[in-house]
């Protein structure tokens, strides 16, 4: 490495030279072939000796292969740019006088000729600057990470004093110049992946979050319908006779679940869907009345536990393998209870509709009699009959009266 520092130094001085000459001689049509004859004589012999020492490393004995970080997979000259930096200074340098004698003399022609030359060293200094800096960068933060595949770029701007944006900015490029030809960044920019495998482990957690996020924000949907649907059903309930709706439907779900465990006894299971019928209803008309949530409530303390004792031994006992008279005779009287726990809700809700029956057979004995007064039905038209002849009788009567009367009065008023 120290042979190819003199190379480029010897190179830059060969510039140099060739610059000065054609100063002296006021003549630079050859300057740029002379400069690109001497960079392509410092390439070539770089790579003849880097062929030699690959020769030279082949014929040696193998020795123990060092370790490769994943961050390090490529082999980045730590002298990356020195060269270039070497050569744009040498350069710049030696015009710079020129440049400034020429503007002093007021030659345009040169001054833009020499400026031009300045400027362009000054950005491939700045550009190979920059290339150097970003070589041991490289190497230092692959120091840092060693075996990662990928980091964070927050821990690598501690890990190496530095600030998160200056980090991600040399992560960046390195990217660019091709330090790091398989490096990926998240979606965020602050996660960073240098090998395939942590690429593909991303793009599956990705996956993942983004359907774990979709499905959280479904089921935000479905409880926003469902609590909307909710207050929709019990609008203008209180909260003790919403209580007791929702502990029905509870139990409605667990008389469900035992119709489904059961066997295929249809005469329990009738009378299972029976029951869940009428619970329906029930809890259907409580909702239009809630006046009788009071009596269905000391209804469900009672008998819906007991339903549900006596249908978690039904259970029990139909699992048992042997069939015996005890199992038998208890699972007859649970079949007989059910019977008698329907009639109970049957009769409840029957209870439920006790007071629109009153209503319906007041209203529709009134309606009889409105009818009945306006001759619109059978009795009515015999009423009405009746009325009428006896009114006619009465005018008749009432016409006798006016004759009788009207002749007393011409014969009082005829002359004697």
């Amino acid at each position: 490495m120290q042979n190819d520092i003199q190379d480029f130094l010897k190179a830059g001085n060969e510039i140099l030279n060739s610059v000065s000459s054609a100063i002296d001689r006021n003549d630079y049509s050859t300057l740029h072939s002379d400069v690109a004859r001497v960079v392509k004589s410092v390439s070539v012999d770089r790579k003849v000796n880097y062929s030699s020492q690959m020769r030279q490393g082949a014929q040696a004995p193998q020795q123990q292969r060092t370790v490769v970080f994943p961050f390090l997979q490529k082999n980045i000259s730590k002298f990356l740019g020195v060269p270039q930096m070497t050569i744009s200074g040498a350069v710049g340098a030696f015009f710079l006088l020129p440049l400034l004698g020429a503007i002093l003399s007021g030659s345009i022609a040169g001054s833009i000729t020499l400026g031009v030359i300045v400027a362009a060293s000054v950005f491939f200094f700045a550009q190979g600057k920059k290339k150097f800096s970003l070589s041991k960068k490289y190497y230092q933060y692959g120091s840092v990470l060693k075996q990662a595949e990928f980091f964070n770029i927050s821990d690598l701007a501690k890990a190496t004093m530095g600030s998160d944006k200056g980090v991600l900015k040399d992560i960046k490029n390195m990217i660019k110049l091709g330090f790091l030809p398989r490096a990926r960044f998240d979606n965020t920019e602050t996660v960073c992946m240098v090998t395939d495998r942590a690429y593909e482990q991303y793009l599956g957690a990705e996956s993942d979050r983004i359907a774990r996020e979709q499905k959280a924000e479904e089921d935000k949907k479905a409880a926003i319908a469902a609590e909307r649907a909710r207050n929709a059903e019990y609008k203008n309930l209180s909260d003790k006779e919403i209580q007791i709706l929702e502990e029905g439907k509870e139990y409605i779900v667990f008389v469900r679940q035992i119709n489904d465990v059961i066997p295929d006894t249809e005469e329990m299971s009738n009378k299972l869907y029976r029951l869940e019928e009428i619970m329906n209803r029930i809890f259907a008309q409580v909702k239009k009345d809630p006046s009788s949530a009071d009596e269905l409530h000391k209804l469900m303390n009672y008998y819906l536990p007991t339903t549900k004792k006596l249908l978690n031994a039904y259970v029990e006992l139909d699992k048992q393998p042997e069939v015996g008279e005890n199992i038998t005779q208890t699972k007859k009287e649970i079949d007989d209870a059910m019977d008698t726990i329907n009639m109970a809700f049957e009769s409840l809700l029957d209870s439920l509709f006790q007071d629109m029956a009153w209503d319906i057979s007041s209203d529709i004995s009134v309606m009889k009699t409105m009818m009945a007064q306006d001759g619109l039905t059978v009795e009515g038209q015999g009423i009405t009959a009746q009325t009428g002849a006896v009114a006619q009788s009465m005018v008749g009567q009432a016409a006798a009266q006016s004759l009788e009367f009207g002749g007393q009065a011409q014969a009082q008023t005829q002359p004697k």
